[in-house]
């Protein structure tokens, strides 16, 4: 059962306006592929997300093909041989039939993008080709969604894990587009406008050009990876683009393809070091109408190996058990096996 009878609810809390909830009683029906947060991964014989189930989803809004042609389906005719399909969430927290207004409503976009045909996601890792063409069609969509006028920020995440939030096991990223600005990017952009108006410089780009050994993980061609200085979780990490840009739907071919390439490193090496770990990423890209200085598009990367107490989620104050050079250390030398 979908929600595109169920009616969607926002509120904000009238003492704290960063605190907004999305009150989304039909999500509780969604499938689940995990019976408790405590269980392994377990494979499905019928998962909707694996090719040849592609009738049990909506329709797919944008498919990427084998021949990379972008593709759509059309009623009840599904299209084939994909390598990503991106269809609305079936159980949403925003939807375009609600009425669209400007600022905060439950007016926007929810949708699925099903990162690869391979169901395992230790198997698709292997193969970075599929991240990328991932990317490519999430950019692609993306910037079909930015055509709207009422849609004012999008958020894409990735919940791998039942720690993590995710109900299905298959390789998948979930894009969120608002009729507002979310309240941490909010935050960001202050936080990035009060840096330069004191240093006269992006912060992310000063980590860019002053490099700090021991925080750092990975440097590629066109992206540099460190542990967070100040990290909610341990083995935090912030994948930073080397060219400044403040928004992602404008980044290059080549830049998707290295940046797949650290993915699927940064990934499994945090598996080589934590175990098969649960793990979310979001992409945080500006809001549109933010000029291009005020913001630097990033990707962030939380693997869950602390458990939050009632001091973490009561004050803001994260307590974590691993420091950030040493985490930083650990998996510099996991990547060097792969």
């Amino acid at each position: 059962m979908g929600l595109s009878s169920r009616k969607l609810e926002i509120r904000i809390s009238p003492f704290d306006p960063s605190r907004i909830s999305i009150i989304a009683t039909g999500r509780r029906y969604r499938p689940k592929h995990y019976a408790s947060i405590t269980e392994n991964r377990v494979y499905p014989k019928t998962c909707s997300f694996c090719p040849g189930m592609e009738h049990t989803t909506p329709p797919a809004i944008l498919v990427l093909t084998n021949g990379l042609e972008f593709k759509r389906d059309k009623g009840d005719m599904r299209v084939k041989d994909w390598l990503v399909r991106i269809f609305p969430n079936k159980y949403p927290a925003l939807m375009r039939e609600d009425k669209p207004i400007s600022g905060i409503s439950t007016y926007g976009y929810h949708e699925i993008i099903v990162e690869t045909p391979i169901h395992n996601e230790n198997i698709y890792l292997k193969y970075p080709s599929y991240t990328y063409y991932t990317l490519l069609a999430l950019r692609r969509r993306m910037n079909e969604i930015m055509e709207d006028p009422y849609i004012k920020s999008i958020v894409v995440i990735k919940n791998r894990g039942p720690k993590a939030g995710a109900s299905i096991v298959h390789p998948h990223l979930q894009l969120f587009a608002n009729t507002f600005i979310q309240p941490v990017i909010e935050s960001e952009l202050k936080g990035f406008q009060q840096y330069l108006s004191r240093y006269k410089e992006c912060p992310l780009c000063e980590l860019v050009e002053n490099i700090y050994e021991e925080r750092l993980v990975l440097n590629s061609k066109y992206f540099i990876v460190y542990t967070r200085y100040a990290p909610k979780q341990s083995y935090e990490l912030l994948v930073i683009p080397k060219i400044h840009r403040a928004y992602f739907t404008k980044v290059s071919d080549e830049e998707l393809h290295d940046l797949a390439h650290v993915l699927s490193k940064l990934i499994r090496g945090l598996n080589i070091v934590l175990g098969d770990i649960d793990y979310n990423y979001w992409i945080h890209t500006a809001p549109k109408g933010t000029d291009e200085h005020l913001y630097h598009w990033h990707l962030e990367i939380q693997p869950l190996v602390e458990t939050w107490g009632g001091y973490e989620k009561s004050s803001g104050v994260h307590i974590v058990t691993v420091s950030p050079e040493e985490a930083a250390k650990e998996l510099r030398e996991a990547i060097k096996t792969l």
